[in-house]
């Protein structure tokens, strides 16, 4: 148990609440449109799989992303959105949510290492979330930086490159096991599963440290500094 000299952390699902604040969005459409007979939760779990494909076709902004993806996920359900409606959700990623713990508990981490953003959105975006959860990082590196999207390795090694260190002075946070952990794991980083809901673990690749919230990982560093 090593102190890392930097953590890159997954921002969207990890500090932002993706997952609820897609939900909501599709919530307030669907009573908008009167559709009663689709379950939000379901529509935004099936979304993520569509956008998870998406995004590993090509580059393309994570803005663009959003408006095709959610025109995608609509005509699955029979539900016809909108190019307004399309273009509305692209826009409000920079006003979802961050969790409850980002504001007092990253400024704690800062005290440790490094803390970096390593994040599968635009740079107009991620600016507009950094703001929003009102503390500041070390670095900042997006998809649009690297030309890619995580699983894709190209943020990794552009984050490490950015960083000055080696892949093993560098632990890897996420909630996000398919778009963190396992690509993480693979180029021999430390990893740390952000497992808020307590999901199962979804595949046979084990992370080196699981966390519910930030204040539990503050305490684990914690320990590792006092080593």
């Amino acid at each position: 148990m090593k102190l890392p000299k930097a953590i890159t952390f997954d921002t969207y699902g990890t500090l932002i609440d993706w997952e609820g604040e897609i939900a909501r969005f599709f919530a307030e459409l669907l009573a908008a449109k009167g559709v009663i007979d689709i379950e939000p939760r379901t529509m935004q779990r099936r979304w993520e799989i569509i956008q998870f494909g998406y995004i590993q076709e090509r580059y393309r902004s994570y803005t663009q992303v959003l408006h095709d993806t959610m025109l995608m996920t609509g005509e699955e359900f029979g539900v016809s959105f909108s190019e307004t409606e399309a273009n509305s959700f692209s826009a409000s990623m920079g006003g979802w949510r961050p969790f409850d713990d980002v504001r007092h508990w990253i400024p704690e981490l800062r005290k440790l290492t490094k803390v970096a953003l390593l994040t599968n959105t635009d740079n107009a975006i991620i600016a507009q979330s950094v703001r929003l959860m009102g503390v500041e990082f070390d670095d900042i590196v997006t998809a649009e930086m690297a030309g890619c999207y995580k699983p894709a390795h190209g943020g990794f090694h552009l984050a490490r490159q950015r960083l000055g260190l080696e892949t093993g002075e560098i632990m890897h946070a996420g909630f996000g096991f398919k778009y963190d952990v396992e690509p993480a794991s693979a180029l021999g980083y430390q990893t740390c599963w952000i497992n808020r809901q307590g999901e199962p673990r979804p595949s046979e690749v084990r992370e080196t440290y699981m966390v519910g919230d930030l204040r539990t990982l503050v305490y684990m560093l914690k320990g590792m500094e006092s080593y």
